[in-house]
């Protein structure tokens, strides 16, 4: 997978579209109830093979026609940075030209010279080649789908996005749209698939979004969101009551007609930001504010010592220490201590603590110098430099164990699931089993071994440092750029320090 974002949503909400006629003095006219999708954010890379799922009425095909750009969304926005060709099947009804005549209409976008003869081909590929003269709209819809996947497949196009074709794509048609899918990734392009049919997404997917009730519910590898959406569904299926299936999902019922402006400070502008006043409204409500802006002042200027120099000094004084703030921006990602130790400082009058190498710190909060991390309960701040920063949500590579394990020393690799059985068991249930050859709480070497145990904040056992072995010989397969190395798998991180020689397993 690359590490290019070619097609992003953030922060998309749309609502459903009233026909009524509004009243002008009532311009705030979408209410919570009105809400579709709400506040979704959706990155897309090279080489990812992403497939949209999700149970009916969760408006994942509109997630669709908004990352195509045929939708544009209330708020947010989408950006796309290669060319993209999008097919669904909506549109069958409506067309009444023939197949031929569909064909060269639409050959005419591609971005690149077509020749006399493509339109046969892709007619041909599509098995239309006797419905070649039929109108669009009397096709099958098995027929009418392989004409849009020939016409995705000839197109070239850099992003392909599919919404509900595999559904209709016969057992031929979808082993060739598996082998597509392939070459996609291979080739660091972007396929896109939105569907109910979960055996084909998961056929062609290698990264997977569950859309639920208008929100981004999970994203990740497939089997992990797979199965959690199977689940879902087995749960949802299994009650038969219609009282009790209406409150199945409440919380995420609710979550949808939330709006997200509200989570927030409750400000008003952003709140109302998605429908605009009647400008003459607008020009009154400025010329209201103004006038009684002006009274204050002037009130202030007459009863009150405001405006002396004095008094203007310490004002100006305040601002500027009020400016020079550096605020903290709320995170959720791991530092990993990139020295022999690192401090961290009480951040409401409790005692310092020191944090060995490999220590992982839960980073809560980010400025420009510094981190705010969370240790049992309490908060600290610390320099930024001295951790190697992990965000749990970034694509990193993704690998499975099996492909790195011959880099791994013996000690470890040979007895994994032995050492793995005790992540996230407490500090003192874990040195029952495993010995310390030196009591800490951060970072504890297991007796006889080169293995060290990593504690979390809750004082949880959270994965462990060994030995890397065959380094250089790692260092040409997998080229890291940089002193570590992520390595992303179904169950945590591998992490490689490539000029220390040791693995750093985490199980989050």
């Amino acid at each position: 997978m690359g590490s290019a974002i070619v097609l992003k949503i953030i922060n998309v909400t749309h609502f459903y579209r009233n026909q009524k006629k509004q009243n002008i003095l009532k311009p705030f006219s979408y209410q919570p109830e009105d809400i579709e999708l709400n506040n979704i954010t959706l990155h897309i890379y090279q080489g990812e093979a992403l497939g949209i799922i999700g149970e009916a009425d969760s408006s994942k095909s509109l997630v669709g026609e908004i990352l195509a750009g045929t939708v544009k969304p209330d708020k947010g926005r989408m950006v796309r940075t290669a060319s993209l060709f999008y097919a669904n099947m909506n549109q069958k009804t409506v067309e009444t030209m023939s197949v031929r005549d569909y064909v060269e209409d639409v050959i005419q976008l591609y971005e690149y010279e077509v020749s006399s003869h493509k339109v046969e081909q892709i007619i041909k590929y599509a098995h239309l080649m006797d419905q070649a003269n039929d109108t669009i709209q009397n096709l099958l819809d098995e027929q009418y789908a392989q004409l849009l996947f020939s016409l995705a497949r000839a197109s070239k196009a850099k992003i392909i996005i599919l919404s509900h074709i595999l559904s209709y794509l016969n057992e031929d048609f979808m082993a060739k749209a598996s082998l597509m899918a392939r070459e996609y990734i291979e080739e660091g392009l972007t396929w896109v698939t939105i569907d109910n049919d979960i055996a084909k997404i998961q056929a062609v997917s290698n990264y997977i979004a569950w859309i639920s009730h208008g929100q981004l519910r999970q994203e990740g590898p497939v089997k992990q969101v797979i199965a959690a959406y199977t689940s879902h569904e087995k749960d949802r299926t299994s009650i038969k009551s219609e009282e009790a299936l209406a409150y199945f999902d409440e919380d995420w019922k609710r979550n949808r007609s939330r709006m997200p402006e509200l989570t927030y400070n409750f400000k008003r502008i952003e709140r109302y930001h998605h429908s605009e006043p009647p400008a003459f409204l607008a020009r009154v409500w400025t010329w209201l504010a103004i006038f009684f802006i002006g009274i204050i002042l002037g009130s202030l200027f007459v009863f009150t010592n405001f405006g002396q120099l004095e008094t203007q000094k310490v004002t100006t004084e305040d601002t500027i220490a009020k400016n020079n703030e550096d605020p903290y921006i709320e995170k959720l990602a791991y530092g990993i201590v990139d020295a022999k130790d690192v401090k961290l400082n009480g951040a409401s009058g409790q005692k310092d603590i020191t944090l060995p190498r490999y220590a992982v710190a839960t980073i809560t909060g980010e400025n420009k110098t510094s981190y705010r991390v969370e240790n049992n309960g309490q908060t600290y701040t610390t320099t930024k430099s001295q951790f190697k920063y992990i965000n749990p949500a970034a694509l990193y590579n993704r690998i499975e164990r099996e492909q790195i394990a011959t880099y791994m020393k013996s000690n470890y690799i040979n007895s994994v699931d032995y050492f793995n059985g005790e992540l996230h068991k407490s500090h003192k249930a874990v040195n029952d089993t495993l010995v310390p050859g030196l009591k800490n709480r951060f970072v504890e070497p297991i007796t006889q071994q080169p293995i060290s145990m990593l504690y979390d904040d809750r004082n949880k056992l959270i994965g462990y440092t060994f030995p890397m072995v065959k380094t250089e010989e790692f260092k040409k397969k997998f080229k890291p750029d940089e002193k570590y190395w992520v390595g992303k798998s179904d169950e945590g991180f591998f992490i490689a320090d490539v000029q220390n020689d040791q693995w750093i397993y985490i199980k989050l």
